[in-house]
């Protein structure tokens, strides 16, 4: 069986991003993906976990849950988040996510939250300042939509609007060697650099938060099994 090239992917998994976002309602910039998601049904925990993790996604019963890894910058924390939401929204299998896989369907999860975060729409946005200043548009770009550097380079390639050699000399101010330099073109753009650091903090979604209260509050649970559960989260950090 031919594999399906990555352009065709592309192709392929758009149109599904677009619908979603109409569905959904979603507006941009999406401020807090996290928010947004839990308001769409979705228990998310974020904490630090192994740098191997990006997250999981799990199904018990009719709840889905996502879980992110904090250790990772705030901007693939958020491009996390949109993965697992297409691991639920493909009917995948409950699994560790892991970004470096080859599977087409970590390849199709991956392209999805690109697109949801970044829509062709408004990167064309952008089409004429990235013309003119590319590296600095792009930094902007990647803290205004809250996406990582990279990702909204991506997303300027798979949009079209640069081509592939452009995206890979922009994808070297990612690597972990140029991070002071890729800092300095957030500084002078007078740009936050949150997006591109770990929080390193833990974050239980608002809705999970309530059953527990709600289960506390009906006798249904207690609060030493409230905070065991959180202490059982923040210790997935030791690896």
């Amino acid at each position: 069986m031919k594999t399906e090239s990555y352009k065709a992917t592309i192709q392929r998994i758009k149109p599904y991003a677009e619908a979603f976002i109409q569905e959904k309602g979603i507006t941009y910039p999406i401020q807090d993906s996290m928010h947004l998601v839990s308001s769409l049904g979705y228990f998310v925990i974020k904490s630090q976990a192994p740098k191997n993790l990006s997250g999981f996604y799990m199904k018990k019963g009719n709840f889905p849950f996502i879980f992110v890894n904090t250790n990772h910058s705030l901007g693939r924390q958020n491009f996390s988040i949109w993965h697992e939401v297409y691991h639920h929204f493909a009917n995948h299998q409950n699994g560790i996510s892991d970004f470096n896989s080859k599977t087409i369907e970590e390849r199709e999860a991956e392209i999805f939250a690109g697109c949801i975060l970044l829509p062709d729409s408004e990167a064309f946005k952008w089409k004429s300042n990235m013309e003119s200043s590319l590296v600095d548009s792009i930094a902007q770009m990647s803290e205004y939509y809250q996406i990582s550097f990279n990702a909204a380079a991506v997303r300027a390639w798979q949009a079209g609007i640069i081509d592939y050699q452009t995206f890979k000399q922009l994808s070297d101010y990612s690597k972990v060697e140029n991070q002071q330099e890729l800092e300095t073109i957030y500084e002078q753009n007078q740009l936050s650099t949150q997006v591109i650091h770990p929080t390193y903090n833990t974050q239980i979604s608002s809705n999970i938060l309530e059953i527990l209260q709600n289960n506390f509050e009906s006798n249904k649970t207690t609060g030493e099994y409230i905070n065991n559960l959180i202490e059982q989260i923040e210790v997935l950090n030791h690896e």
